[in-house]
């Protein structure tokens, strides 16, 4: 970790900076971005960004992007859970056990439920899930939706 805190801490700066200055007309772009950023590596440091910015604008009462960010964790996880439920011949007897897991995960707002899944088959998981939650965050900026809890998953539909 050491030698990492410096460029992790520059670009979390930075990329809070830009974010920050987005205009609410950007709301779209900010969805799509966050989306793509929490699934890319599945809680990775990327994701880390994302959810460090979650957490700035939970501080500053910007519920919108808090909502946002709620998305975009948990859809990674739910859509691989419930892709092994719906699609059960695509998937081995372990990877629908796993997809058991990840739909746990998910409903708790664990994006690395995924992981196996993005192990197992990169090329085809990583873009889904990037799409996925990325679709899924800026239709909850479309709607309006406000988050009050520095959370995602299912876990925190009661402050939603």
């Amino acid at each position: 970790m050491w030698g990492l805190g410096e460029p992790v801490g520059a670009l979390t700066a930075n990329l809070t900076g830009w974010l920050q200055g987005m205009r609410e007309g950007s709301i779209v772009v900010l969805a799509i971005i966050m989306g793509l950023m929490l699934a890319f590596d599945m809680g990775g440091p990327v994701n880390k960004v994302a959810y460090a910015f979650m957490l700035i604008c939970v501080s500053q009462g910007v519920y919108s992007v808090v909502a946002i960010a709620a998305v975009g964790i948990a859809v990674p996880p739910l859509g691989m859970g419930l892709a092994t439920l719906i699609g059960r011949k695509y998937f081995t007897a372990e990877e629908r056990e796993t997809g058991k897991a990840a739909l746990v995960m998910g409903c708790v707002g664990v994006t690395e439920g995924v992981i196996p899944f993005a192990a197992a088959d990169p090329l085809r998981v990583i873009p889904a899930n990037m799409i996925g939650a990325a679709s899924g965050c800026v239709t909850a900026a479309l709607m309006g939706a406000q988050c009050y809890a520095g959370w995602g998953g299912l876990i925190v539909l009661p402050v939603v």
